[in-house]
Protein backbone atom coordinates (compact mmCIF):
# COMPACT_ATOMS: atom_id res chain seq x y z
CA UNK A 1 0.00 0.00 0.00
CA UNK A 2 2.80 2.32 0.50
CA UNK A 3 4.42 1.87 -2.99
CA UNK A 4 5.31 4.80 -5.07
CA UNK A 5 3.66 3.06 -7.93
CA UNK A 6 0.42 1.05 -6.82
CA UNK A 7 -0.50 -1.81 -8.01
CA UNK A 8 -3.77 -2.15 -10.48
CA UNK A 9 -4.73 -5.19 -7.98
CA UNK A 10 -3.59 -7.20 -5.12
CA UNK A 11 -4.05 -10.65 -5.01
CA UNK A 12 -3.71 -12.50 -1.58
CA UNK A 13 -3.33 -16.09 -2.50
CA UNK A 14 -3.65 -18.46 0.88
CA UNK A 15 -2.09 -21.94 0.59
CA UNK A 16 -3.79 -23.30 3.25
CA UNK A 17 -2.03 -20.79 5.66
CA UNK A 18 -2.61 -22.13 9.52
CA UNK A 19 -1.95 -18.05 10.93
CA UNK A 20 -3.89 -15.25 10.60
CA UNK A 21 -3.39 -14.51 7.39
CA UNK A 22 -7.05 -15.41 6.36
CA UNK A 23 -7.99 -12.43 8.97
CA UNK A 24 -5.81 -9.90 8.08
CA UNK A 25 -6.35 -10.61 4.47
CA UNK A 26 -10.02 -10.09 4.45
CA UNK A 27 -9.67 -7.35 6.45
CA UNK A 28 -8.02 -5.70 3.73
CA UNK A 29 -9.71 -6.66 0.69
CA UNK A 30 -13.19 -5.46 2.02
CA UNK A 31 -11.69 -2.07 2.90
CA UNK A 32 -9.97 -2.30 -0.70
CA UNK A 33 -11.45 -2.91 -3.78
CA UNK A 34 -8.18 -3.49 -5.78
CA UNK A 35 -7.62 -6.37 -2.69
CA UNK A 36 -8.54 -10.32 -3.68
CA UNK A 37 -8.42 -12.47 -1.00
CA UNK A 38 -8.52 -16.38 -2.46
CA UNK A 39 -7.90 -19.47 -0.41
CA UNK A 40 -7.05 -22.97 -2.04
CA UNK A 41 -10.03 -25.19 -1.91
CA UNK A 42 -9.21 -28.42 0.16
CA UNK A 43 -7.26 -30.97 -1.63
CA UNK A 44 -5.34 -28.52 -3.84
CA UNK A 45 -2.90 -27.63 -2.09
CA UNK A 46 0.75 -25.80 -3.41
CA UNK A 47 2.54 -22.65 -4.44
CA UNK A 48 2.10 -23.05 -7.77
CA UNK A 49 -1.90 -23.60 -7.99
CA UNK A 50 -1.98 -21.01 -5.62
CA UNK A 51 -0.66 -18.73 -8.62
CA UNK A 52 -2.19 -20.41 -11.19
CA UNK A 53 -5.44 -19.75 -8.92
CA UNK A 54 -4.52 -16.15 -9.27
CA UNK A 55 -3.81 -16.18 -12.83
CA UNK A 56 -7.34 -16.77 -13.96
CA UNK A 57 -8.49 -14.30 -12.52
CA UNK A 58 -5.95 -11.18 -13.33
CA UNK A 59 -5.87 -9.66 -16.42
CA UNK A 60 -3.34 -7.11 -15.98
CA UNK A 61 -0.48 -7.94 -18.79
CA UNK A 62 2.08 -7.89 -16.16
CA UNK A 63 2.31 -10.20 -13.36
CA UNK A 64 4.42 -9.65 -10.53
CA UNK A 65 4.78 -11.99 -7.51
CA UNK A 66 6.06 -12.55 -3.87
CA UNK A 67 5.87 -14.02 -0.67
CA UNK A 68 3.79 -13.62 2.28
CA UNK A 69 7.20 -12.83 4.73
CA UNK A 70 8.18 -10.53 2.33
CA UNK A 71 8.64 -6.59 2.88
CA UNK A 72 9.19 -3.96 -0.32
CA UNK A 73 11.11 -1.24 -0.49
CA UNK A 74 8.60 1.80 -1.33
CA UNK A 75 9.91 1.97 -5.01
CA UNK A 76 10.04 -1.62 -5.37
CA UNK A 77 7.56 -1.97 -8.46
CA UNK A 78 8.65 1.06 -10.41
CA UNK A 79 11.71 -0.58 -10.16
CA UNK A 80 10.53 -3.75 -11.74
CA UNK A 81 7.82 -2.66 -14.45
CA UNK A 82 10.99 -0.01 -15.84
CA UNK A 83 12.69 -2.36 -17.79
CA UNK A 84 9.41 -3.79 -19.35
CA UNK A 85 9.29 -0.23 -21.04
CA UNK A 86 11.36 -2.35 -23.88
CA UNK A 87 9.08 -3.81 -25.22
CA UNK A 88 11.24 -6.90 -25.79
CA UNK A 89 11.74 -7.63 -22.48
CA UNK A 90 9.77 -10.72 -20.75
CA UNK A 91 10.58 -11.08 -17.44
CA UNK A 92 12.33 -8.66 -14.85
CA UNK A 93 14.00 -10.16 -11.64
CA UNK A 94 15.42 -8.24 -8.51
CA UNK A 95 17.41 -8.90 -4.87
CA UNK A 96 16.99 -10.38 -2.13
CA UNK A 97 18.17 -9.68 1.49
CA UNK A 98 17.23 -11.90 4.67
CA UNK A 99 16.32 -9.94 7.72
CA UNK A 100 19.32 -9.56 10.15
CA UNK A 101 19.33 -11.03 13.45
CA UNK A 102 22.45 -11.62 15.63
CA UNK A 103 23.04 -15.23 15.44
CA UNK A 104 25.06 -17.20 13.55
CA UNK A 105 22.51 -19.33 11.59
CA UNK A 106 21.66 -15.90 9.80
CA UNK A 107 24.93 -14.69 9.44
CA UNK A 108 25.40 -17.93 7.46
CA UNK A 109 21.94 -17.86 5.49
CA UNK A 110 22.49 -13.86 4.83
CA UNK A 111 26.19 -14.21 3.23
CA UNK A 112 25.32 -17.32 1.27
CA UNK A 113 21.80 -15.68 -0.22
CA UNK A 114 24.01 -12.01 -1.19
CA UNK A 115 26.70 -14.72 -3.16
CA UNK A 116 23.54 -15.76 -4.78
CA UNK A 117 21.67 -13.41 -5.74
CA UNK A 118 25.06 -11.64 -6.90
CA UNK A 119 25.87 -14.99 -8.93
CA UNK A 120 22.11 -14.47 -10.27
CA UNK A 121 22.19 -10.60 -11.03
CA UNK A 122 26.04 -11.53 -12.61
CA UNK A 123 24.14 -14.14 -15.12
CA UNK A 124 20.81 -12.59 -15.96
CA UNK A 125 23.66 -9.67 -17.23
CA UNK A 126 25.53 -11.87 -18.86
CA UNK A 127 22.54 -13.64 -20.57
CA UNK A 128 22.42 -16.93 -19.07
CA UNK A 129 19.70 -16.73 -16.17
CA UNK A 130 21.13 -19.27 -13.52
CA UNK A 131 18.25 -18.99 -11.24
CA UNK A 132 15.83 -16.42 -9.95
CA UNK A 133 13.80 -15.41 -6.76
CA UNK A 134 9.94 -15.38 -6.36
CA UNK A 135 10.03 -13.15 -3.91
CA UNK A 136 10.85 -10.43 -6.28
CA UNK A 137 10.30 -11.26 -10.11
CA UNK A 138 7.86 -9.59 -12.86
CA UNK A 139 7.18 -11.12 -16.14
CA UNK A 140 4.25 -10.20 -18.54
CA UNK A 141 1.52 -12.64 -18.80
CA UNK A 142 1.41 -13.31 -22.63
CA UNK A 143 4.84 -14.56 -21.85
CA UNK A 144 3.49 -16.94 -19.37
CA UNK A 145 1.13 -18.73 -21.71
CA UNK A 146 3.38 -18.87 -24.50
CA UNK A 147 5.59 -20.85 -22.72
CA UNK A 148 3.08 -23.03 -21.18
CA UNK A 149 3.65 -21.83 -17.62
CA UNK A 150 5.86 -24.15 -15.21
CA UNK A 151 5.36 -27.06 -18.11
CA UNK A 152 6.70 -30.39 -16.38
CA UNK A 153 7.68 -28.46 -13.53
CA UNK A 154 4.03 -27.99 -12.11
CA UNK A 155 4.75 -30.96 -10.00
CA UNK A 156 7.30 -29.87 -7.97
CA UNK A 157 6.99 -27.77 -4.53
CA UNK A 158 9.33 -24.98 -5.50
CA UNK A 159 11.21 -23.60 -9.52
CA UNK A 160 7.89 -21.32 -9.68
CA UNK A 161 10.58 -18.79 -10.37
CA UNK A 162 13.92 -19.78 -12.14
CA UNK A 163 12.47 -22.41 -13.99
CA UNK A 164 9.85 -19.84 -15.59
CA UNK A 165 12.53 -17.52 -16.34
CA UNK A 166 14.74 -20.46 -18.26
CA UNK A 167 11.62 -20.80 -19.85
CA UNK A 168 11.12 -17.89 -21.08
CA UNK A 169 14.75 -18.01 -22.16
CA UNK A 170 14.90 -20.39 -23.95
CA UNK A 171 11.25 -19.30 -26.08
CA UNK A 172 12.02 -15.45 -26.54
CA UNK A 173 16.26 -14.98 -25.87
CA UNK A 174 18.74 -12.98 -24.10
CA UNK A 175 16.76 -9.97 -24.50
CA UNK A 176 13.55 -11.15 -22.85
CA UNK A 177 14.99 -11.34 -19.37
CA UNK A 178 16.50 -8.07 -17.40
CA UNK A 179 17.84 -7.50 -13.90
CA UNK A 180 16.39 -4.64 -12.20
CA UNK A 181 18.07 -2.45 -8.65
CA UNK A 182 14.48 -3.62 -6.91
CA UNK A 183 15.36 -5.09 -3.27
CA UNK A 184 13.02 -6.43 -0.89
CA UNK A 185 13.48 -8.44 2.50
CA UNK A 186 12.50 -11.76 3.54
CA UNK A 187 12.31 -13.79 6.21
CA UNK A 188 15.65 -16.37 7.32
CA UNK A 189 14.88 -20.07 8.01
CA UNK A 190 14.21 -20.24 11.50
CA UNK A 191 16.27 -23.18 12.62
CA UNK A 192 18.72 -25.68 11.37
CA UNK A 193 16.41 -28.00 10.38
CA UNK A 194 14.29 -25.84 8.45
CA UNK A 195 17.50 -24.26 6.82
CA UNK A 196 18.40 -28.10 5.62
CA UNK A 197 15.26 -28.77 4.64
CA UNK A 198 14.65 -25.30 2.95
CA UNK A 199 17.84 -26.08 1.10
CA UNK A 200 16.40 -29.73 0.13
CA UNK A 201 13.35 -28.24 -1.54
CA UNK A 202 15.52 -25.97 -3.41
CA UNK A 203 17.03 -28.86 -4.51
CA UNK A 204 14.42 -30.99 -5.52
CA UNK A 205 14.18 -29.33 -8.57
CA UNK A 206 17.25 -29.97 -9.91
CA UNK A 207 16.18 -31.96 -13.01
CA UNK A 208 13.46 -29.74 -14.11
CA UNK A 209 15.61 -27.16 -15.05
CA UNK A 210 14.76 -26.35 -18.83
CA UNK A 211 18.97 -25.24 -19.64
CA UNK A 212 21.77 -27.61 -18.55
CA UNK A 213 24.04 -25.07 -16.99
CA UNK A 214 22.19 -25.06 -13.93
CA UNK A 215 22.30 -28.61 -12.84
CA UNK A 216 25.84 -28.56 -14.36
CA UNK A 217 26.85 -25.68 -11.77
CA UNK A 218 25.39 -27.13 -8.95
CA UNK A 219 27.23 -30.06 -9.35
CA UNK A 220 30.29 -28.12 -9.44
CA UNK A 221 29.87 -25.98 -7.00
CA UNK A 222 29.43 -29.04 -4.66
CA UNK A 223 32.47 -31.17 -6.03
CA UNK A 224 34.68 -28.00 -5.32
CA UNK A 225 33.21 -27.89 -1.71
CA UNK A 226 33.74 -31.53 -1.19
CA UNK A 227 37.31 -31.32 -2.54
CA UNK A 228 38.53 -29.12 -0.31
CA UNK A 229 37.48 -31.47 2.57
CA UNK A 230 39.13 -34.17 0.87
CA UNK A 231 42.31 -31.99 -0.07
CA UNK A 232 42.42 -30.93 4.25
CA UNK A 233 42.39 -34.76 5.17
CA UNK A 234 45.47 -35.93 2.40
CA UNK A 235 47.21 -32.68 2.39
CA UNK A 236 46.71 -30.55 5.33
CA UNK A 237 48.78 -27.35 4.63
CA UNK A 238 47.50 -27.27 1.05
CA UNK A 239 43.96 -28.31 1.77
CA UNK A 240 43.91 -25.63 4.43
CA UNK A 241 45.07 -22.93 2.15
CA UNK A 242 42.81 -23.51 -0.54
CA UNK A 243 40.10 -23.42 1.82
CA UNK A 244 41.09 -20.01 3.23
CA UNK A 245 41.71 -18.86 -0.29
CA UNK A 246 38.20 -19.75 -1.83
CA UNK A 247 36.44 -18.93 1.56
CA UNK A 248 38.00 -15.25 1.27
CA UNK A 249 37.04 -15.22 -2.30
CA UNK A 250 33.05 -16.07 -2.00
CA UNK A 251 32.84 -13.68 0.84
CA UNK A 252 34.51 -10.75 -0.41
CA UNK A 253 31.60 -11.53 -3.60
CA UNK A 254 28.70 -11.80 -1.03
CA UNK A 255 30.14 -8.89 0.98
CA UNK A 256 29.86 -6.32 -2.00
CA UNK A 257 26.35 -7.55 -2.56
CA UNK A 258 25.58 -7.08 1.10
CA UNK A 259 27.05 -3.06 0.82
CA UNK A 260 24.98 -2.59 -2.44
CA UNK A 261 21.75 -3.92 -0.85
CA UNK A 262 22.25 -1.53 1.73
CA UNK A 263 22.05 -4.25 4.42
CA UNK A 264 23.68 -4.63 8.09
CA UNK A 265 27.35 -6.50 7.41
CA UNK A 266 27.97 -9.20 10.20
CA UNK A 267 30.52 -9.04 12.59
CA UNK A 268 33.86 -10.32 11.07
CA UNK A 269 34.00 -13.25 13.36
CA UNK A 270 31.09 -14.46 11.81
CA UNK A 271 32.19 -13.85 8.19
CA UNK A 272 35.34 -16.08 9.69
CA UNK A 273 33.21 -18.72 10.88
CA UNK A 274 31.05 -19.10 7.82
CA UNK A 275 34.07 -19.45 5.90
CA UNK A 276 35.81 -22.38 7.54
CA UNK A 277 32.20 -24.73 8.01
CA UNK A 278 30.60 -23.37 4.34
CA UNK A 279 31.86 -26.73 2.65
CA UNK A 280 31.08 -28.67 5.68
CA UNK A 281 27.98 -27.61 5.27
CA UNK A 282 27.18 -27.94 1.44
CA UNK A 283 28.48 -31.45 2.19
CA UNK A 284 26.20 -31.87 4.89
CA UNK A 285 23.18 -30.91 2.54
CA UNK A 286 24.41 -32.82 -0.46
CA UNK A 287 24.75 -36.20 1.26
CA UNK A 288 21.60 -35.85 3.14
CA UNK A 289 19.91 -34.91 -0.12
CA UNK A 290 20.83 -38.44 -1.29
CA UNK A 291 20.99 -40.67 1.82
CA UNK A 292 17.33 -39.04 3.26
CA UNK A 293 15.57 -38.15 -0.20
CA UNK A 294 12.66 -35.89 1.89
CA UNK A 295 11.89 -32.53 2.73
CA UNK A 296 9.40 -30.72 5.02
CA UNK A 297 7.66 -27.62 3.69
CA UNK A 298 4.43 -25.87 4.95
CA UNK A 299 3.79 -29.26 7.31
CA UNK A 300 3.92 -31.34 3.80
CA UNK A 301 6.41 -34.06 3.01
CA UNK A 302 7.97 -34.11 -0.27
CA UNK A 303 10.71 -36.19 -2.32
CA UNK A 304 14.28 -34.79 -3.41
CA UNK A 305 14.15 -37.18 -6.27
CA UNK A 306 10.80 -35.83 -7.61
Amino acid sequence: MAQAHLPEKILILDDGSEDKTPFIAQYYAQRYPFIVYQRLPAPISGKKAALQMGLQVVNSPIVITTDGDTVHEQDTIRKLLLPFCDEQVQAVGGWVKLRAEPTLLNALQRIEMAGILRLTAGSWSRDFPLTANGAILAYRRAAFEAVGGWGAAQIHPSGDDDILVQRIYARFGAKAISFSEAVVETEPAPSWRALIHQRLRWLSKRSAYPLPFTPWLLRGIALTQMSLIIALMLMPLLGATAWIVLGVIQARFAYKAIRWMRSPSPPLWQWIVVILIYPFYLTLIGLWAILHPSFEWKGRTYSTLS
